[in-house]
């Protein structure tokens, strides 16, 4: 309509508009005659025309649309691609580090087997020639030097502790910071008196020494109701004892939901943001039950499956509102 020029395409199913009048005015027809013709045309014919014009309008909008589609595909497409690739570097650093350490377990278990052999013949030695006590504390020396060469080629590398703790520092239930693996988890025993207590992540249990170990203040539910009426004593006190994870592995369906019902409540009691359900992979049918029951809890605002470093499939991920 703007240059009246033919655009040269054949457009299959659709006629297009005639602009007649436009044409011949452009062409110098006199103007009383035009307005003539447009009298002579009936409001069924004008309003075919208007058909006409909007399909025009939809078919340039559904092409714009299409072209964009494409676009997107080819974007698409395009990330997928990337994230194969990037799939498979990790895939193929995974497998690097696999063979590593699998062939520093070997080299160590062969030191341990060599050291093992060569400590028996010794000692067969020695009860022939009567040198017992002497010479197998000089070995039991040697055997402790190396054994602790061995741990701390065992030990992961991480970050050093920002405080040195005590035992008593750490009490069943308290978030902690495992900073050879760099995970947070829960302390579900005390130390022993080699300062070794067991460490709840996600899915994973470790024992691990307390030097390894960072506490993690937990930012504390403060306010006016808190300190001044009973609900806010006990939403304090929950606080205090509630453990960010709730390990449901071993119980029946019929068990751990009861469990699963108090819990949820203590921990939103507790103003906890999420919390973490420890369910196993098994056959499924506990973790179907879980996330049933999450279904059904009003104040759960989401839930998903643990991600890397949280569990994977053996744990559920809770947030609440």
């Amino acid at each position: 309509m703007e240059t009246l020029r033919p655009t040269y395409r054949l457009l299959i199913g659709i006629p297009g508009k005639s602009n007649a009048f436009a044409i011949s005015s452009k062409l110098g027809l006199p103007d009383y005659i035009i307005a003539d013709a447009k009298e002579r045309i009936g409001e069924q014919d004008k309003s075919f025309e208007d058909v006409i014009s909007d399909l025009e309008k939809s078919r340039i909008a559904i092409e714009r649309e299409q072209e964009e589609i494409s676009h997107y595909k080819e974007e698409i497409e395009t990330l997928k691609k990337k994230l194969e690739q990037k799939n498979e570097r990790i895939d193929a650093a995974k497998d690097k580090i696999l063979r590593r350490a699998n062939e520093e377990a070997r080299e160590i278990i062969q030191e341990a087997k060599d050291l093992a052999d060569d400590s028996i013949r010794k000692y067969n030695k020695w009860m022939k020639d009567g040198s017992m006590n002497k010479e197998m504390e000089k070995q039991r020396a040697d055997l402790r030097e190396k054994l602790n060469k061995t741990e701390s080629k065992l030990a992961l590398k991480g970050k050093k502790a920002k405080k040195q703790h005590k035992a008593t520092d750490f009490k069943v239930g308290d978030t902690v910071r495992v900073l050879s693996m760099n995970l947070n988890g829960t302390i579900s025993t005390l130390p022993n008196d080699k300062g070794d207590l067991f460490v709840q992540m996600g899915i994973l249990r470790s024992q691990v020494n307390i030097k390894d170990l960072e506490l993690i203040d937990e930012p504390m539910i403060t306010g006016p109701n808190l300190k001044k009426t009973g609900s806010g004593q006990i939403k304090m006190s929950k606080t205090a004892t509630i453990s960010p994870e709730l390990n449901l592995i071993g119980k029946m369906v019929d068990e751990a939901l009861p469990l699963l019902d108090k819990y949820l409540d203590d921990a939103y009691l507790s103003h906890l943001p999420q919390v973490t359900i420890i369910h196993g992979r098994g056959t499924g049918a506990l973790r179907n039950a879980v996330h049933g029951h999450l279904k059904k809890t009003k104040y759960v605002k989401s839930y998903r499956i643990g991600g890397f470093g949280e569990g994977n499939q053996g744990v559920t991920i809770v947030e609440f509102k």
